[in-house]
């Protein structure tokens, strides 16, 4: 909540008159209206799903990708199948601590941004840039006419990720936990790279390789250029 409030998606506050003093609450009266309201009051808006505060939220803005391909962004995540909330929150929590400037999301065959996703998120869904589109190869297509390298997670891939430039501006695809990225998509992407696994365990799940690879552009774009 507090980071929606941050982000100024939030309309209105309730807070319980029985709430005491804490800087959370002190930095939500001074970015929005704040009303103390009685517990009850809190117990019916939120069916009991609360701790002693309950928001108002204004409507989510979701970008077209011809608005997010306007500020010719240098990072990028879109997802191919991810249907697990929980993952999905996690990748975009990793997202944003990494400096991505957005994420795409399929219409079909995805988790909603539902209040499972966003609590995983830790706050990281109110300050990324969303966009939905209907069919991710034809976003793939469009991404890469703007500039930007689409690099596919795949765990059949052709290098890893520390032996290719992700310098450049870049999309990183990454799929769902059982089919991986898809066929169509992946067939329309630039590269193919793969996690090198040295357990006994095949993969991981798409969050944390998702986190990986974030990661990996994070400490290239970090690395001093060579003289």
């Amino acid at each position: 909540m507090l980071e929606a409030a941050r982000a100024g998606r939030v309309a209105r506050v309730y807070i319980s008159d029985r709430a005491g003093s804490d800087p959370r609450l002190e930095e939500l009266r001074g970015l929005g209206p704040v009303r103390e309201v009685p517990v009850e009051r809190l117990e019916a808006m939120s069916q009991g799903a609360h701790q002693g505060v309950v928001a108002e939220l204004k409507p989510r803005r979701w970008l077209s990708l011809a608005e997010l391909l306007a500020g010719r962004p240098q990072l990028l995540v879109a997802l191919d199948g991810v249907e697990d909330p929980q993952n999905l929150g996690a990748i975009l929590r990793s997202a944003e601590a990494a400096g991505c400037e957005g994420v795409i999301l399929p219409e079909h065959r995805a988790a909603p941004l539902s209040g499972a996703a966003v609590k995983a998120s830790s706050g990281a869904s109110e300050h990324l840039a969303l966009c939905r589109v209907p069919g991710l190869p034809s976003a793939i297509a469009e991404v890469k006419r703007a500039g930007l390298c689409c690099v596919a997670l795949d765990p059949r891939g052709d290098q890893s990720p520390w032996d290719f430039d992700l310098r450049q501006p870049v999309c990183l695809v990454v799929g769902g936990e059982g089919a991986g990225v898809h066929r169509l998509v992946r067939e329309r992407c630039d590269v193919r790279l793969k996690l090198p696994m040295q357990g006994r365990v095949a993969s991981l799940n798409a969050s944390a390789a998702a986190a990986q690879l974030l990661y990996e552009v994070a400490r290239q774009r970090l690395q001093p250029a060579e003289p």
